[in-house]
């Protein structure tokens, strides 16, 4: 009891200091590795690469003071950060080459300059671009200095993802991936593409694209009496054998241009790319120059690609024609070592442990990925669904014009650098977002014909329910489903698959959190014994009803900016949905799923022996208050009648405190504590009722930044913690409304003493007193659905109460005609209201959202 008493004191004097102590974290997330161009098919024998991975500095104000940071890099920062470092060329290499700055991602918004001048401007943070460094600015024989101004800073209106909800991953600011200059010839090879055209039983023909761009021609005389070709040879991957004869295509280049050329190409008794056999082909393309019989290299680049089909025939995917399951888990690109800017060596170990768990598909969760870990799947045979960011927006602000214009290039940058992945079988274009009722004239309609008209893989869309019309835009409709009841879980499946019958349905994301650490057996809820439960029952029920795939939501658990609100807050910004820690240790889960995956029998669960907490904090502080309330009203006589006629004849109270009527200092101190306390209990009880609604975790995260929302939810898990909080919150607020009163007697030309005005602020809130018992069953009231609307009427009442008397004693000792007051009041309180629900509204979109969580994401929580 002492060291509860101790605690209490503790929370309620030093909150601010407890506060400002529990939010230090790391800047950077430092991988420091070099670049790798040839993912991307960038740097070859004829182009250099200057690599800019590695030390640079960094501002966080504008340039005023300068650290040092290895890049890539990813930052736990949220604003605007400079970089800067130096870089030098030859003179041959500026005279033979011309330069493109590469970045495979930066978060979010990206300007970059070269010795301060600007070459180029990039929106999104998971896509890769090039802009080209205009050859004037290059300086021979001195350092140049290259600065890159990244800014994540996210807005709930007019970025591509808006600032992310509760559920969303972590917004890293910085240079999360690879970085690099390339020197390219000044005519060249540009973007590539190859697509199987067809498969025919003794060969393959694939029809290879190839954009070809020149400076200025007349730069390049050595060509002027030359004939330009474009050839393309194909090479098993993995042991470089080519297979029959370079194809050639003349090329006539212009001059500051770009010629589009196609080949066509075949293989005979070419391997086809499956999950078991990932039969890897390299297509590598010269542009040569040839005067009579010799000829020149100007050019070489080179694209690792495989062969299949991947299609659907009403219910059922086929993967060459073959029908195929997917099983699979959503890939989150986070570490706990690195964040968001993983290292190579960490995405190989993701993509070999869910090979290994036995997962033949991933789906990359909320954005396109690095583009190495496609590489990784195209080699390893794990199918990969990717999809753009757009994760749980409302269709007002999703369906605006200038909005479908940055979703729009979101999807182009996906599709034009990740096509010739075999491992890339479905384009995602949505996960949970609302959409016009209008499909037709709809964005995800838009960006369904969008996608079919740059490639020809299947395009899917994520709903919530099985109303959500928007599944049936996609060639899969796809659900998230959350219901913790298993005839809940059942139902959705059923009548959603019902929904869309033409079509393959899947299972887009399914799983639930652990406590970190948790091991109680499975009776614990928050346990990872009851996570692995959970999932294996939601997968049987899935292959019972003959869904064409399901995902487990996650494989890694993962960080998020937005602390979540329903489990203890160990880590609240950890999402620990994962099959693995965010230091891949595999959970109870993994090994469960990994038999079951592998058709292996499941070792049984152990139950434990959860006992769920009694929050008896309560009982203890509302016991404790009814004791000193009944010592203080029997034992004097004078506190008794205060109280009394405070109550029950308040006006009369208030008009001999303005009288200069003086109560003892010892009483109204006494009271204010009492009724803080008995406040407290009531509102710290409401905060643990609703420590898992998800309603109440939507509107802090609306309302609140996030460290506010952190201390909300260690005060909703602790009531400890709470009361002390929330104790001294109320003592401070007596304090303000006393000088409130104070400075409002000034305008009003009335002379009150400071004390009679403390008197007020007190004295007014007694009928909080009524709550005390009631605080020592609140808790176990609330458990009952039915008693929640009631206690939430009686508390909004007794709360309107509290006002109306504050107002009406103001009136007294103001001598003002109290409705005058009431009515001032009121209009004072509208006009707040008013005024605040515009500015929420204006800087978040809360109308917007809550709007949009209320109809189309609330409805299937539970």
């Amino acid at each position: 009891m002492n060291k509860s008493l101790f605690r209490f004191s503790v929370y309620l004097f030093i909150p601010l200091l407890l506060a400002t102590t529990l939010f230090s974290q790391q800047l950077f997330f430092e991988n420091g590795t070099p670049s790798h161009p040839d993912v991307l098919g960038y740097g070859s024998a004829n182009r250099p690469v200057i690599d800019l991975a590695g030390d640079w500095n960094y501002s966080l104000d504008n340039g005023v003071s300068w650290n040092t940071v290895r890049i890539p890099a990813a930052a736990d920062y949220s604003g605007r950060i400079v970089y800067r470092r130096a870089f030098t060329v030859s003179e041959q290499s500026v005279s033979n080459f011309s330069y493109a700055f590469i970045s495979y991602g930066m978060n979010y918004a990206a300007e970059v300059y070269v010795n301060e001048t600007f070459i180029g401007r990039h929106e999104g943070g998971y896509t890769s671009f090039e802009f080209s460094i205009p050859e004037n600015i290059i300086q021979v024989g001195t350092e140049n200095v290259i600065r890159v101004v990244v800014d994540n800073a996210l807005t709930y209106r007019t970025t591509f993802p808006p600032r992310p909800n509760v559920s969303a991953w972590k917004n890293y600011n910085g240079i999360l991936r690879d970085i690099f200059i390339e020197a390219r010839p000044k005519l060249w090879i540009g973007n590539t593409n190859v697509i199987v055209e067809a498969i025919e039983p003794k060969a393959v023909k694939l029809l290879v694209t190839a954009v070809v761009t020149a400076k200025e021609l007349s730069e390049l005389p050595q060509l002027s009496s030359k004939t330009l070709q474009l050839s393309a040879e194909i090479a098993e991957a993995s042991n470089g054998i080519a297979i029959g004869k370079p194809v050639v295509q003349s090329v006539a280049a212009q001059s500051n241009g770009d010629v589009t050329v196609r080949l066509t190409v075949t293989l005979p008794n070419a391997k086809l790319w499956t999950p078991e056999t990932p039969d890897l082909y390299s297509v590598t393309l010269s542009l040569i120059a040839s005067e009579g019989k010799k000829d020149s290299l100007i050019d070489r680049t080179m694209v690792s690609t495989g062969i299949r089909t991947f299609t659907k025939e009403k219910g059922t995917l086929l993967l060459n024609g073959a029908p195929v399951t997917l099983h699979g888990v959503v890939w989150v690109e986070d570490s706990e070592r690195f964040g968001s800017a993983m290292t190579y060596e960490e995405m190989e170990r993701d993509v070999a442990l869910i090979k290994s768990l036995g997962a033949n598909t991933v789906r990359i969760g909320f954005h396109p990925p690095h583009p190495f870990f496609l590489q990784l799947c195209d080699r390893y045979g794990l199918m990969a669904m990717v999809e753009i960011p757009n994760v749980e927006i409302p269709a007002s602000i999703l369906e605006e014009e200038s909005y479908r214009a940055l979703v729009t290039a979101a999807v182009k940058e996906m599709i034009s650098r990740d096509r010739f992945h075999p491992s890339v079988i479905a384009w995602g274009l949505g996960d949970g977002s609302g959409y016009s009722e209008v499909l037709e004239n709809s964005i995800l309609t838009q960006l369904h014909q969008l996608a079919k008209s740059m490639d020809d893989r299947l395009t899917y869309a994520v709903v919530r329910g099985p109303a959500d019309n928007a599944a049936s835009v996609a060639d899969i409709a796809a659900i998230s489903v959350s219901p913790s009841d298993p005839k809940k879980f059942r139902a959705r499946l059923q009548a959603f698959k019902e929904a869309n019958r033409l079509r393959p349905v899947m299972v887009a994301a399914y799983g639930r959190p652990t406590e970190l650490g948790n091991r109680n057996g499975y009776s614990d809820p928050n346990s990872q014994e009851a996570q692995a439960r959970f999932i294996h029952q939601r997968y049987a029920a899935i292959k019972d009803m003959g869904f064409a795939g399901s995902f487990i939501f996650t494989f890694n658990d993962f960080r998020s900016d937005r602390p979540g609100l329903t489990m203890k807050p160990l880590q609240p910004t950890v999402h620990a949905y994962g099959l693995v820690e965010s230091g891949r240790q595999k959970k109870v889960s993994y090994d469960l799923m990994h038999s079951v995956y592998h058709n292996q029998k499941v070792s049984a669960l152990p139950i434990g022996t959860f006992v769920p907490e009694v929050p008896y904090v309560f009982v203890g502080i509302s016991g404790l208050l009814l004791v000193l309330s009944a010592w203080l009203l029997n034992s004097n006589r004078r506190f008794g009648e205060s109280a009394r006629r405070a109550i029950f004849k308040s006006y009369n109270f208030f008009a001999d405190i303005r009288d200069q009527f003086t109560l003892p200092l010892f009483h109204t101190t006494m009271t204010s504590i009492i009724i803080s306390a008995t406040v407290s209990v009531i509102f710290s009880s409401l905060l643990y009722h609703f420590r898992q609604d998800p309603l109440f975790d939507h509107l802090l995260t609306q309302l609140l930044s996030d460290q506010a929302k952190m201390v909300i939810i260690r005060m909703c898990w602790d009531p400890l913690l709470s009361v002390g909080y929330l104790t001294g919150a109320m003592l401070v607020w007596f304090l303000l409304l006393t000088v409130a009163v104070q400075i409002f007697a000034k305008v009003a030309r009335v002379k009150i003493r400071l004390f009679h005005s403390y008197s007020i602020a007190v004295w007014t809130t007694a009928p909080w007193g009524f709550f005390i018992p009631v605080g020592m069953i609140l808790f176990r009231l609330l458990d009952s659905a039915p008693y929640v609307p009631w206690v939430l009427a009686f508390v909004a009442l007794m709360s309107a109460w509290v006002y109306l008397r504050t107002l009406k004693g103001i009136s007294v000792i103001y001598h003002v005609y109290t409705p005058k007051m009431y009515m001032i009041g009121l209009t004072v309180l509208l006009v707040a209201a008013g005024a605040f629900t515009a500015y929420v509204d204006y800087a978040f979109a809360v109308t917007s959202y809550t709007e949009f969580f209320i109809t189309r994401l609330l409805p299937y929580v539970h």
